[in-house]
């Protein structure tokens, strides 16, 4: 059995918005994007001080907040497709800790062959020859989500 004294409890945020428009992030300086804290209080003392700057100043700062263990790893969507007696492998990188039912329909109704996922090159004909799809699986974190 392995030694699981490397996975740890993470706290995990993920900020965007108005708040990082570019004569804002002038000012605060701050960068959007995922932030993981090994403590609740690191990380709600870290989306508070966003807020009370955006708060100052007046802009639109989101905030998605989640927790469990391993928040630092990506979800991915993995595809692999045959077409003329070929395979070929392609991949989504949806972020670190996204939510494994969110992926899951993303992939089932908006990630497709020759609208946003080009397995086979972008000049290839999707639509006269569709590739026959083979496998489909979501590799990553499944956790609790709160927006704040």
């Amino acid at each position: 059995m392995e030694n699981n004294s490397e996975v740890k409890y993470q706290y995990h945020a993920l900020v965007w918005g108005g708040f990082y428009n570019s004569e804002h992030q002038i000012i605060h300086e701050e960068k959007e994007g995922d932030y993981v804290f090994d403590t609740l209080s690191e990380r709600d003392a870290y989306v508070e001080k966003l807020m009370e700057i955006s708060r100052k100043l007046g802009t639109h700062l989101r905030c998605l907040v989640s927790e469990g263990y391993c928040c630092n790893v990506r979800t991915k969507g993995h595809r692999v497709v045959e077409s003329d007696g070929k395979r070929y492998y392609s991949e989504h990188d949806f972020g670190v800790n996204y939510p494994f039912s969110t992926a899951r329909y993303h992939m089932e109704e908006k990630w497709t062959c020759g609208f946003n996922d080009y397995p086979l090159g972008e000049d290839f004909d999707y639509k006269k020859n569709p590739p026959t799809i083979i496998a489909e699986w979501i590799t990553g974190a499944n956790q609790i989500l709160e927006f704040v």
